[in-house]
């Protein structure tokens, strides 16, 4: 395999701590995959001691694969190659005596922690989603500070904080006592165990005596920890990430921990991979110039040994409407004179709430177009309903579960009934499951209802014998038992979301067929190994799509680590993008690496789009030009209209004001 210097010498440094400095398109999986070959033909690395973390499980099968190609099977299966998650996931179930835990824990992904909030909170709380969402994000925040309640509590200055810590201690109090792990705890429990238990330390020192991780600079607090628990001072292994795409923030993901690497571990060796194989000269200049505004403790500047290229263009609108009618007028003049096909050319922009009008025009247009999914499709609900099912075969003490699929389909056990089963069980400190197969709740439920139970209880065994049997598909026979498709069709009146509803349950069903049998790189796995699997998949583990010819329309988040012919980057206008909470906290660094992860998925030509005035909070705003556009080569911009510079600064800091004198106005009311 051809590399160049930095490659090489990346791939063959491996005495000591190392971090690769790799810039977009500079070939960092193709290093990882010839260190990992390096450390077991030449490192003398034996594969079960090597471990690979990156950050989606996608990503994880890709490494395999492509593993798969220079090693044999056996070697390709004893390298760890795993989410951060599944990580902590393998030392908890090691260390589990260690840990008095119960065996048979319950996975929570977010769905599940909100509801189990909606449960605790009051009920003014309950049916404000939002809120919920934030209370979840700040535990999830106090978690990864590695903060217990008690600990929280020392700091609150008010009663609303107080109140938060109160919810923050019943959510633990509750996970506790239910045998409940959240995504947080399988990151931070292992880390706080290895921390504490020098001997388990040491053996797990041992065990992954050479520890590589992918995208690096989007690691969180506890991650981190998590790599230095795992290390020493001493520890051969190898980082990999940029710091100028580090946009994930808001999960938590802190780019400062690139830098705290030279202050943990002071041998470290910095290796810098700018040799981008992607874009052209003029698209990595204006790569360079913009994102040279941010501050750098190791400077990097992308080149390419391909052509200069084509010139970047900025266009400018009236209004949205004529930005995405010129962004279409564009896209079928490349099609027609270039040839150049739907699939080839991406869309991009800061909010999902900007594809509206783009759709519109394109299906005007009659251009093809795909939009990325943002929701995964582990969380559509019939996707959760089956996936309910087989926890309760796994643990029938799951009480989200079994609240989740007892009337899944219509059972005619109302929630009055529910209501009373909790209390009781609450009261006796059982789970629900438990307490519907006790007599004595022939004291408060009638004779109908509780012969509906019972026969759900029934059902439930009656899945998990089945299950126990050899190459059951357990799925399509709950599937048949229960009449599931019926019952979907029936309260599904659309044949298209009938449809849909349908082919996800196929391709669950295929998916967890094919994990029972295992292939060349993955064992065979039991029904509890599967659902586990599900339940830590990432955000980006989505449905794969057909492959069609369509012009692709995603945020500029969803397009990191994908590559484009050519490629728009709209709503170039402050406000947008950076956006305003960006401005008002004076946080513009992040959005700048944002814009700039965009502009490094065009290989070949480079569209900014902007409208002069734009609708915002009932308004028409008159829109300035992104100060972004204004940090790039202007020899290397075609802008169709000429602009004042200063002028444009000038009306950046009025429309900031407009803006502000809006929201307040907005608040008052």
């Amino acid at each position: 395999m051809c590399l160049n210097v930095a490659q090489k010498k990346a791939i063959e440094y491996i005495n000591g701590p190392c971090l690769i400095l790799a810039g977009a398109g500079s070939g960092k999986t193709k290093v990882i995959i010839n260190k990992i070959i390096y450390l077991i033909n030449h490192g003398k690395y034996q594969p079960n001691n090597i471990a690979a973390i990156t950050f989606t499980n996608k990503a994880a099968y890709e490494m395999r694969i492509r593993l798969s190609e220079y090693l044999n099977t056996s070697e390709t299966k004893e390298i760890i190659i795993s989410t951060f998650h599944s990580l902590g996931l393998k030392i908890i179930k090691k260390e589990i005596k260690e840990l008095q835990f119960n065996r048979n824990f319950i996975l929570f992904d977010e769905k599940d922690q909100i509801n189990l909030l909606k449960k605790i909170c009051k009920k003014k709380i309950i049916n404000n989603i939002k809120l919920l969402k934030k209370i979840n994000f700040m535990i999830s925040y106090w978690k990864n500070k590695f903060l217990t309640p008690e600990q929280v509590q020392k700091f609150t200055k008010s009663r609303s904080e107080e109140n938060l810590v109160s919810i923050y201690q019943k959510y633990n109090n509750h996970l506790f006592q239910a045998n409940i792990l959240d995504f947080d705890d399988l990151i931070c429990i292992p880390t706080l165990l290895l921390k504490k238990n020098q001997t388990i330390k040491m053996r797990w020192q041992k065990r992954l005596s050479y520890l590589l991780v992918d995208e690096y600079q989007d690691t969180n607090n506890s991650q981190y920890e998590l790599i230095k628990t795992l290390t020493n001072t001493d520890s051969n292994f190898t980082l990999v990430g940029d710091d100028n795409q580090s946009i994930y923030s808001w999960r938590g993901a802190n780019p400062k921990n690139i830098f705290l690497l030279k202050k943990d571990f002071p041998n470290l060796k910095i290796i810098k991979m700018e040799h981008n194989y992607r874009s052209s000269g003029r698209i990595l200049k204006a790569a360079n110039y913009l994102i040279a505004n941010n501050m750098h403790y190791v400077e990097k500047k992308l080149f390419s040994q391909l052509k200069y290229g084509n010139i970047i263009h900025v266009l400018t609108s009236q209004n949205e409407e004529k930005e995405a009618e010129k962004i279409a007028e564009v896209i079928i003049m490349q099609n027609i004179k270039n040839n150049m096909k739907y699939e080839d050319c991406a869309i991009l922009y800061r909010g999902n709430y900007q594809s509206r009008i783009l759709e519109k025009v394109l299906i005007k247009k009659n251009i093809p177009y795909y939009i990325s999914e943002k929701s995964s499709f582990f969380s559509r609900s019939e996707v959760k309903d089956l996936l309910s099912y087989l926890r309760l075969i796994i643990n029938p003490n799951d009480d989200h579960a079994f609240m989740r699929v007892i009337n899944i389909p219509s059972r005619k056990i109302g929630k009055i009934t529910l209501h009373k089963l909790e209390e009781y069980a609450n009261k006796k400190n059982k789970s629900l499951f438990q307490i519907s197969c006790n007599s004595e709740i022939n004291h408060f439920l009638n004779k109908n209802t509780i012969e509906r139970i019972k026969t759900f209880i029934l059902k439930i065994e009656k899945f998990t014998q089945q299950a126990s049997l050899k190459n059951s598909n357990i799925i399509e026979y709950i599937i048949r038992d229960i009449n599931y498709e019926k019952w979907l069709k029936k309260i599904l009146k659309e044949s298209g979301k009938f449809q849909n509803s349908i082919n996800n349950i196929h391709t669950l069903s295929k998916w967890f067929n094919n994990m029972m049998k295992g292939d060349i790189f993955e064992k065979p796995m039991n029904l509890s190994q599967i659902v586990e699997r599900i339940i830590i998949r990432d955000f980006s583990d989505t449905q794969t799509k057909e492959k069609k010819n369509q012009v692709q329309l995603m945020t500029l988040h969803a397009s990191k680590g994908l590559e484009f012919s050519s490629v728009f980057i709209i709503g170039m206008c402050e406000g947008i993008l950076p956006n305003q909470k960006s401005i008002d906290n004076n946080t513009i660094e992040e959005e700048r690496r944002l814009t700039y992860v965009g502009i490094t998925r065009a290989k070949q030509q480079l569209f900014f789009t902007y409208s002069c005035t734009r609708k915002q909070y009932g308004q028409i705003l008159n829109m300035s030009p992104s100060r972004f556009l204004l940090e790039l080569p202007q020899e290397d911009l075609q802008w169709d209209q000429k602009f004042n510079f200063s002028q444009s600064l000038k009306d950046i800091k009025e429309n900031q004001l407009k803006i502000y004198n809006l929201k307040k106005m907005i608040q008052k009311k």
